[in-house]
């Protein structure tokens, strides 16, 4: 045999062994959406644990049955809309912010039937979405600039302008006590709307151009967010008016959606990280776990009533469901656990292996060629 075969299968043992030895069965699972390319961004789960989802591309709402796993999907009757956030109310309504089409719409999923509201500032490119009691649903207008409030009992839809110029507002949440929290990607800011006074009130994010994103707040009260280009999770502490920020350990994730679990772990997506991502506040560690597909750009996020996390994938060749569940993660070990502990002996033990299937391999093949050259001479 010659030599550069001999190195060839060298080379590909290991490769494969190497890929044995870091590989596990990861708590992942995902499913594929029926229309190709739908490119599904936003997710919300209601009150039954069913998955709803916005499709970008096909503008279809997806809602998605773990009980069966079956997908049920209804075309959205305003072409080109561009659904974007969703959000699900106490009725089990689900709300739709269409960017295109310039305004909010519910869906009754009894009746099967939507229900479109206009939005008065035209072009006003609607973006996050969320649902709070008593029938009150916020959005944010990356385009206009606004905060707007839609009345689901009549309709009527009051806005509310921003300070800063041409912030454009992304994710919104309302904590327990009513307050609008909502972050400005452009502005670098984390905007508080009293929804009484109709005052907005402005903090600067510590780190500049950070491009703050997605938002949601804990069971405290402390409003949590991702730091696009600063690839960190952003913590605002409400009474003592405080940011803390946590970096991601992995480069360049670009964090983009988030959700916080009853137990107050923050997970999130790493859009170009192919990861889902869970922080720890207590003890302040992460935990990374690789998704099966690959370059799936993972982006909306959300927890059911169960704990477990789902997520889109929004890569036209992807255009699936994630699913992650908690409980079936035996260890830190399972996935890539950034603080000590079992996740770095594991990590450890991984690339001990690593190395020694290496020099074994290296061993062989310099071990038959030397053969080779002796029955030669």
């Amino acid at each position: 045999m010659k030599k550069w075969k001999l190195w060839l299968i060298g080379i590909v043992n290991i490769v494969f062994f190497t890929r044995v030895v870091f590989s596990a069965d990861g708590p992942i699972t995902e499913y594929v959406i029926p229309t190709p390319s739908s490119n599904p961004v936003d997710i919300a789960a209601d009150a039954s644990d069913n998955i709803w989802f916005a499709e970008q591309n096909s503008n279809k709402l997806g809602r998605f049955a773990p009980s069966t796993q079956t997908f049920e999907e209804f075309e959205i009757p305003y072409k080109g809309s561009s659904p974007v956030g969703i959000a699900v109310d106490a009725g089990g309504f689900i709300w739709v912010a269409l960017s295109r089409d310039n305004s909010i719409i519910s869906f009754s999923p009894g009746e099967k039937k939507f229900k479109r509201y206009a939005i008065p500032t035209s072009d006003a490119n609607p973006y996050g979405i969320t649902a709070y009691e008593g029938g009150a649903i916020w959005f944010t207008e990356r385009n206009s600039n606004k905060i707007g409030r839609l009345n689901s009992g009549d309709g009527a839809i009051a806005e509310y302008k921003i300070p800063t110029a041409n912030s454009q507002p992304s994710g919104i949440a309302v904590s327990a006590d009513g307050a609008v929290w909502f972050t400005e990607s452009n502005g670098n800011k984390l905007g508080m709307l009293d929804p009484a006074t109709g005052k907005i009130v402005e903090h600067d994010v510590p780190m500049l151009f950070s491009n703050p994103s997605d938002i949601s707040i804990d069971k405290d009260g402390n409003i949590w967010f991702v730091e696009l280009n600063g690839n960190k999770l952003g913590m605002f502490n409400v009474k003592f008016k405080k940011f803390n920020e946590a970096i991601i350990p992995k480069l360049a994730t670009v964090p983009s959606g988030i959700a916080i679990d009853k137990r107050g772990s923050i997970w999130f997506t790493e859009n170009r990280g192919n990861r889902i991502g869970v922080f720890d506040p207590m003890p302040a560690t992460f935990t990374e776990y690789e998704i099966p597909t690959y370059k799936s750009l993972p982006l909306g996020i959300a927890v059911d009533s169960r704990g477990v996390v789902w997520f889109t994938e929004t890569d036209r060749d992807a255009n699936k469901l994630g699913r992650l569940d908690p409980s079936a993660v035996a260890s830190p070990g399972s996935a890539d656990a950034e603080a000590g502990g079992m996740g770095n002996l594991l990590r450890a033990s991984r690339i001990m292996a690593a190395l020694i299937i290496i020099m074994f391999t290296g061993f062989i093949v310099w071990y038959i060629l030397r053969k080779k050259e002796r029955k030669q001479e």
